[in-house]
């Protein structure tokens, strides 16, 4: 059993001498051992005798106490050691218990079974005492109540905060906002306030050596954080890719958080995926002020005129922006904005609202039947008949007060463009067994298929074709015949 003792000693030795060993596997070291031990204890007992009522009259338990890879001895009770530890730690004026979390984590109280008990409590108590003594003092940084890093001293603590809060502000504002001034204008900005959201203290307590971090290692740790499990809601044109990179991830392991997900698998609106995201332990709060010369656009107002055809707009009046003045106040949360409000408000220029026309007349694409005449003034040049030994087709009409052409009727555009001797060239199908031809026009103002009303605009008389002169050549048919324009007119 001594042999077998020495043997499980050994070998706890060289599990506490493990290169990988650090404070974060201290619980889990002691759980394996005393797990292991009392699996051993329990084995040896039984290997004794068969009868096992007879035995645990006999048998006894004491504790062989570990601190990392160091042996500190053996006795009957483990209230002995914790009695002790409590008194040292109660001792410590104005240093709260949390702070010897170390301690008492890495000790290792490992049970054994014997007939015959053999321990000596004073010889461990002292030990144990011993092992207090090398903690070595520390300033541990406290975010709401509980020790989160732990520095050499005061100074360091202070470091560490104030590095901190540089992540996100320039020294000369903290160092301008210490020594007591309201305001400080930096970058266009006016600072009023850099704070922790958390209640962040600092305060003396003792760890293991190891425990103690540089000023920057705390100040990694503290904004870094710890890792936790987050829902992402899934929104629209997102995918998974992008998620995964959002969050720091690669899409390999955003699907290895999401089992069942596939990567070629179409992720809808609305779905939650499982994402890890660091949530750090402190939180740096910059509250500030800002003033800002902005542009006020103007608005845009349409009137609708039943009195100008559908489909036609303008401009009754042109719009024009304003000018205001305002001063926001604004706090960020580690570098992003979480509030931003209009304090105040000064209007240097008001807007000018733009005011546009629109037509809601309705233009009917059947005409009359009683057709108006197609200039503004003028007379007939020449009549409808034959001249110069051939047909004309129409009549001529010259010298009106100005050149515009009108729709003789509402219809739609039939022809508009090129056509020989008749040079630019209108046709209108008034819909009820009607068309007229407008002939010879300097600029055409209407497209083919185009609704277009009695009275209106088409286009501007010209010379264009055959022509000895400037005027409009207009033609009249009924049901595909050709009628003079006169009878009709």
């Amino acid at each position: 059993m001594v042999r077998f003792l020495h043997k499980f000693k050994t070998t706890m030795t060289r599990f506490f001498h493990s290169p990988h060993s650090n404070k974060s596997m201290v619980m889990k070291r002691a759980a394996i051992v005393t797990a292991a031990a009392a699996t051993i204890s329990i084995g040896s007992v039984y290997a004794s005798n068969d009868n096992s009522d007879n035995i645990e009259k006999d048998v006894h338990t004491v504790y062989h106490i570990y601190l990392k890879n160091e042996f500190l001895g053996t006795v009957d009770q483990k209230d002995v050691i914790e009695k002790i530890l409590t008194e040292k730690i109660e001792k410590e004026k104005g240093v709260s218990k949390e702070y010897h979390f170390s301690l008492n984590n890495q000790l290792a109280y490992i049970p054994e079974k014997v007939f015959t008990p053999i321990f000596n409590n004073q010889e461990a108590i002292e030990n144990v005492n011993q092992a207090f003594k090398e903690m070595a003092d520390a300033e541990a940084i406290v975010v709401d109540g509980k020790p989160i890093a732990f520095v050499a001293n005061k100074k360091e603590a202070e470091q560490v905060l104030k590095q901190l809060k540089m992540k996100y502000v320039p020294e000369e504002i903290l160092n301008a906002l210490a020594n007591g001034s309201k305001e400080v204008k930096h970058d266009d900005f006016i600072y009023l306030d850099v704070r922790f959201k958390e209640k962040v203290t600092t305060s003396k307590g003792k760890v293991f050596p190891e425990d103690i971090l540089s000023v920057k290692q705390a100040v990694e740790l503290l904004q870094k954080g710890t890792l936790e499990t987050k829902k992402h809601v899934v929104k629209e044109g997102e995918v998974l890719g992008q998620i995964a990179i959002d969050y720091g991830l690669t899409l390999k392991q955003l699907l290895q958080l999401n089992p069942g997900l596939k990567e070629e698998e179409l992720i809808h609106i609305g779905d939650e995926l499982n994402v890890t995201q660091y949530q750090p332990f402190v939180t740096v709060v910059v509250e500030m002020k800002a003033v800002r010369e902005e542009v006020i656009p103007f608005e845009i107002e349409v009137v609708k005129d039943d009195s100008i055809f559908k489909g036609t707009t303008k401009v009754k009046q042109e719009g024009s922006n304003g000018q205001r003045i305002v001063t926001y106040a604004i706090e960020r949360e580690n570098g992003v904005v979480t509030k931003k409000v209009v304090t105040n408000e000064t209007i240097v220029k008001n807007p000018t609202k733009k005011i546009v026309v629109k037509g809601t007349k309705v233009i009917p694409s059947r005409g009359t039947g009683d057709l108006a005449w197609p200039t503004v003034g003028g007379y007939i040049s020449s009549p409808m008949g034959y001249r110069w030994g051939r047909q004309h087709k129409g009549i001529d009409i010259a010298r009106p007060s100005n050149r515009s052409i009108l729709a003789a009727d509402n219809g739609k555009v039939e022809f508009a463009g090129w056509d020989g001797g008749y040079g630019n060239k209108i046709v209108i199908n008034h819909r009820n067994g009607m068309k007229t031809v407008y002939a010879h026009l300097s600029k055409i103002e209407v497209k083919v298929g185009q609704t277009v009303s009695k009275g209106q605009k088409i286009g501007v008389m010209g010379s264009t074709g055959n022509s000895t002169g400037v005027h409009l050549h207009f033609e009249v048919y009924k049901n595909g015949k050709l009628v003079n324009p006169r009878s009709e007119l």
